[in-house]
């Protein structure tokens, strides 16, 4: 396909990562009784557009299975061991502001059956607003170049359809770039050229030195590996359970599709290809699909 973009590899990565539901919750399609003991920890900190936080489920016996749900998204679980689980929500950047329910529904070593909702309060994320006035011919793209474009798009689609599984991540998620990191462009920056508004910023700009080494976050597995036409060379490591991160304008990349990748490995470098201005990172992240801060993968507790 053009663009460099592979998709030879689409039904190895199903065959690979797809996992089965634990028995336990094949069994939560009878009808659930409603469980007072199932508690489910909301995070502390108010919760805003784009944001990624772990919520942590117990109950007043070990759970066998559990399923939680937030806005039609199923939210990966790890188990913490003594059945506990963590869930991680997901809240999309452009989610409506105001209260919006997460049902979780478990079962437990006896054979009982909970469903629990709580409702989660999102906050407005006041992004900010950039306005900028550019030349015709860097914002208008031409019929063949709006050609490349939705095949790109409909292939990264693709990607977050199809690599599903449990988490395979490891506790704390890091940056993916070593020192400082110094922000160029913040996460939901909403930008008006020629008096148009375009999409939000998915993700985070780090300034950065061309050449220097970009890391995995955490462990996985690449999703993607090629060149695209906004983004330019391009990174997107599966870290199981629908969660992605993305590392963008690339000068170069040494990982290929369906490769295995621990944390802290070097996926690339710096670069400024595709549309950029000049040298720097653009890492992103989206889980089942909600496009998050990657930066909240930072502050994540998990096991």
């Amino acid at each position: 396909m053009e663009g460099g973009i592979p998709t030879r590899s689409r039904g190895t990565v199903t065959r690979q990562l797809r996992v089965s539901l634990p028995l336990g919750l094949l069994m939560l399609a009878r009808p659930l009784a409603w469980g007072a003991d199932l508690q489910v920890k909301l995070p502390e900190k108010p919760v805003v557009q784009g944001d990624l936080r772990g919520l942590r489920v117990t109950a007043a016996e070990p759970l066998i299975g559990l399923e939680a749900r937030f806005r039609g998204l199923s939210l990966p679980r790890r188990p913490e061991g003594g059945g506990a689980y963590t869930v991680l929500l997901a809240v999309d950047l452009e989610t409506p502001p105001g209260p919006h329910p997460v049902d979780v529904k478990a079962q437990g070593q006896s054979g009982q059956r909970y469903h629990r909702r709580v409702q989660i309060t999102v906050a407005d994320g006041r992004f900010p607003l950039q306005h900028l006035t550019l030349p015709k011919a860097m914002v208008d793209l031409d019929e063949e170049t709006l050609e490349r474009v939705r095949r790109e798009e409909a292939v990264l689609a693709s990607i977050w359809e199809t690599w599903k599984g449990e988490p395979s991540w490891s506790h704390a998620f890091i940056a993916p770039l070593e020192g400082t990191l110094q922000v160029s462009s913040a996460f939901g920056l909403r930008r008006i050229i020629n008096g148009q508004p375009r999409s939000p910023h998915t993700g985070v700009d780090f300034e950065a030195a061309a050449g220097t080494p970009v890391r995995a976050s955490n462990r996985g597995v690449v999703a993607y590996a090629g060149e695209l036409f906004f983004s330019g060379n391009s990174v997107i490591v599966h870290h199981g359970g629908g969660l992605f991160t993305m590392y963008y304008h690339l000068q170069g990349y040494r990982v290929a599709v369906e490769q295995e990748v621990a944390k802290g490995d070097i996926l690339g470098w710096v670069g400024a290809t595709g549309r950029a201005s000049g040298p720097h990172l653009h890492w992103g992240a989206r889980l089942q699909g909600a496009r998050v801060n990657p930066t909240r993968l930072l502050e994540l507790s998990v096991p």
